[in-house]
């Protein structure tokens, strides 16, 4: 009787024991669950869409050079005695370039002169003895003839002294100069190169499919070699006939070049209209993201990121048409897209009308390459119609 209640109470101390054990643990040891991490916002550039016309255009490039540009020979055979035109030298039409030593030529010119005098006064006196019938109408035509002969002689001697000084032939530029002076230069021989170069002219070729987009008076934003030279131009000049080594067509597009902003003799991209399509939803290509599942964007809704499959349509450079999809009154993602997923908190940091996406701030080489010039929207483009 005595062991069993001492067994008892030894198996109540051992269960208090642990029970104290196990609250001490608790109260010392123990940690409360850890909370969730906090969702981070990332920021995005969004662009505001707005049905829209996207102006699609086709380029072609050769190389420019003026619309007139001439190769000066010599028309006689004689010493260069003066050069009246350096190289560069701005130069008017019928301004003397290169004179030729012509005192012969001039000796020349005065004797058929002269000659012309004598057998002028020969036929009006002539024609008053035919009158007085003291000649008969034989003698009259001989001395008219004589006269007619001596004109003749005396123009051809006032033009050979005037070919020996070679003239500008439109006002230009002298962009060569052969001959210096005291050369010997003989009839044929090149003495200078003149160019107008207040009107230059892009010379290309297009393909039977683009030709048919091409015609006479379109207009054409020209960039010249590779100093992005721009101007405005025309297209003046469409080949009926292909040519038979390349099978493309000739084309010309001439460019006004009043300043002489304009360089010569580099090669030319000019950008043609092809059509216009009105009423489509038109966003940037970065903004296009491509999946297994095809081309995809993401949009804003409240403050998530909302994953879009997009059919896209028509492009034109860094634009393309969205044909489904996407509406006028989404706001797409156009910065800040690739970091995202489907639902992720977002916090909209930039906001932009643009087509191509861009602000104000944004480096010169991105706006460049803007739709500017290809977008507008359907109220300008109604005004324009």
């Amino acid at each position: 009787m005595h062991r069993s209640q001492t067994r008892e109470k030894s198996v109540r101390i051992i269960l208090v024991g642990a029970g104290l054990v196990a609250a001490l643990t608790a109260a010392g040891c123990g940690k409360a669950p850890a909370a969730a991490p906090r969702e981070v916002a990332r920021n995005v550039r969004v662009l505001e869409l707005s049905a829209s016309s996207l102006a699609e255009f086709h380029e072609i490039s050769g190389p420019v050079g003026p619309v007139r540009g001439a190769d000066l020979a010599a028309e006689e055979s004689g010493p260069v005695v003066a050069v009246r035109a350096a190289k560069g030298a701005r130069v008017k039409a019928g301004q003397v370039l290169v004179e030729q030593e012509r005192t012969i030529l001039g000796a020349e010119m005065e004797a058929a002169a002269a000659q012309f005098r004598t057998q002028d006064f020969n036929l009006d006196r002539m024609r008053q003895l035919h009158q007085a019938g003291k000649v008969s109408e034989f003698d009259l035509l001989t001395a008219a003839s004589a006269q007619a002969q001596a004109a003749a002689a005396a123009e051809i001697s006032r033009q050979r002294w005037e070919r020996a000084a070679v003239k500008a032939p439109f006002a230009g530029v002298v962009t060569e100069r052969f001959v210096e002076l005291g050369s010997m230069v003989t009839a044929g021989q090149p003495v200078a190169r003149v160019i107008d170069p207040y009107r230059l002219k892009l010379s290309a070729y297009v393909t039977d499919t683009d030709i048919a987009w091409v015609r006479v008076g379109d207009p054409a934003d020209v960039v010249l070699g590779e100093s992005g030279e721009r101007g405005s131009g025309e297209v003046t000049w469409v080949g009926a006939e292909a040519d038979l080594r390349t099978g493309k067509f000739p084309v010309e597009i001439e460019i006004p070049n009043p300043e002489l902003a304009l360089h010569s003799g580099v090669i030319g991209r000019a950008r043609l209209p092809r059509h216009t399509v009105a009423d489509v939803v038109v966003v940037p290509r970065d903004a296009v993201m491509s999946s297994d599942a095809g081309p995809q964007v993401y949009v804003v809704e409240e403050d998530r990121a909302a994953l879009r499959r997009v059919t896209l349509g028509e492009d034109q450079g860094l634009l393309v048409v969205v044909r489904a999809g996407l509406r006028a009154g989404d706001r797409l993602v156009v910065r800040g897209q690739r970091e995202l997923a489907d639902g992720s908190l977002v916090t909209v940091t930039e906001t932009t009308t643009a087509a191509d996406g861009t602000l104000p701030g944004d480096p010169d080489v991105v706006r460049a390459q803007g739709a500017s010039t290809r977008v507008q929207s359907d109220v300008t483009a109604e005004g324009a119609r």
